[in-house]
């Protein structure tokens, strides 16, 4: 419905509530006041009828005196005068005025029973007008109209430098009332980042995932926080795509940044490993798809690996079924203790083994000590020859290794840490490197 439109309908139903409440209450009041009246009415006919039957009775009295001789004539005149005096004194006035109210009372009823429907009227044209009058005063009758409405939103797309500093004040106003407002902080954070303000949309942003964590928030901001830093990802945003990708591999923002941080690292493996997993969750018609093929492309020609033709719709399609159930992900991390022995420089191996068979890396992640703590993805992509692939496996023992020498063959006093057996599909491993190579199973 047209926003408009549902405010108009609210608005008169609760206009029509509200003089249904009144009528009610002033046609309930004239009827009370019409039984009030006619009570009282009533009343002083009675007090008047009792009266008269005692004047009556007293006559009647005194009559039955004179006939019995207890009275002379003198004296029945002078008692009758009397009484008549006493009667007129006590309900003479009240008479009047009674006899005066009985007999108008025939000719002011009508009066009473219509001005219920001069008042009901006098409201259903008094209080719509003033209502409108009202708002046109008060409110924004333009809201009310629907080309007004269209032409607002078209004009959003013109955007001046003047219109986004006048949001960020006016949201930056809001959420000084409603700090809770994660909607408003990123709304806040998306007009800084268009400002060109990157630390102030970096810190709204941040508010917002304190009210609620969202990974495409959390890499939103990472690549505010690059913009700030020049484009460089290093630090925190590249921290928090690692973060990412350990809770959901298959995060497809998460894939694109991770690798275009390894590709500006010059760490092009890394670079065609990520965006290769992306292009698999991403279908041909996308409109991703054609720039993620020329980002392999470069990668594949940095490494002097010859060109791939695009991959077809269903192949891609059927390559990111189940996924997730063929690699295993986790967080790399370094006990304090050891922080002092750790070289910046010194080698870390991430890899998975057999179980049982031959201890050769069946998949395997390579990096520096300085990028620990280090979230890591293990799948087919990372397989050391093609031909024994992680998916072929059901369980594997996942190592680490941290090596000053950079030899893959392990050396004495290079540090590690084991996990066997580990199922593929696991994700959230924590291996937290604490001894030397030689206490590993």
């Amino acid at each position: 419905m047209n926003p408009a439109l549902g405010f108009i309908n609210i608005a008169v139903v609760m206009m029509a509530v509200v003089l249904l409440v009144l009528g009610v209450a002033l046609w309930r009041g004239s009827q009370q006041g019409a039984r009030v009246a006619a009570h009282q009415i009533d009343a002083a006919n009675d007090l008047v009828k009792a009266n008269a039957a005692v004047y009556r009775d007293q006559l009647a009295e005194l009559d039955r005196e004179y006939v019995m001789g207890n009275l002379n004539y003198e004296e029945l005149k002078a008692a009758r005068d009397e009484l008549s005096q006493r009667l007129l004194e006590d309900v003479g006035p009240e008479s009047v005025t009674t006899q005066s109210v009985a007999d108008s009372s025939h000719q002011a009823a009508p009066v009473v029973w219509h001005k219920p429907w001069w008042a009901i009227g006098l409201l259903v044209l008094v209080v719509p007008v003033t209502s409108m009058l009202m708002y046109s005063v008060l409110g924004e009758p333009a809201a009310l109209d629907p080309l007004a409405l269209k032409q607002g939103v078209d004009s959003s797309a013109e955007v001046t430098p003047e219109k986004l500093s006048e949001m960020a004040t006016a949201l930056t106003r809001r959420l000084q009332d409603e700090p809770n407002s994660m909607e408003g902080w990123v709304m806040l954070g998306r007009v800084q980042r268009a400002r060109g303000h990157f630390e102030e949309s970096a810190e709204a942003l941040g508010k917002a995932l304190a009210l609620s964590r969202d990974d495409n928030l959390s890499i939103e901001r990472a690549e505010v926080l690059a913009q700030k830093n020049g484009g460089s990802f290093a630090g925190e945003p590249w921290t928090i795509i690692q973060r990412v990708l350990t809770a959901d591999p298959h995060h497809l923002n998460a894939l694109f940044f991770a690798g275009s941080a390894s590709y500006a690292e010059m760490s092009f493996r890394s670079a065609l490993r990520f965006w290769e997993r992306a292009r698999e969750l991403v279908l041909a018609d996308s409109p991703d798809a054609p720039e993620l093929d020329r980002a392999i492309a470069q990668a594949r020609d940095k490494m002097g690996l010859p060109a791939i033709p695009p991959r077809a719709a269903g192949a891609q399609a059927s390559q990111a079924v189940g996924m997730a159930a063929r690699s295993i992900s986790g967080r790399v991390t370094l006990v304090k203790e050891l922080k002092g022995l750790v070289a910046p420089t010194d080698t870390v191996f991430v890899y998975a083994t057999s179980v049982t068979g031959s201890r050769m890396p069946v998949a395997i992640v390579r990096t520096t000590a300085d990028k620990l703590p280090l979230d890591f993805v293990l799948d087919d992509s990372t397989a050391m020859n093609p031909s024994v692939k992680l998916s072929s496996m059901d369980e594997v023992a996942v190592r680490v290794r941290i090596s000053k020498s950079g030899q893959a063959v392990a050396q004495s006093g290079d540090f590690g840490v084991s996990l066997s057996p580990v199922k593929l599909g696991s994700k959230g491993l924590n291996l937290m490197v604490r001894d030397t190579l030689q206490a590993l199973p």
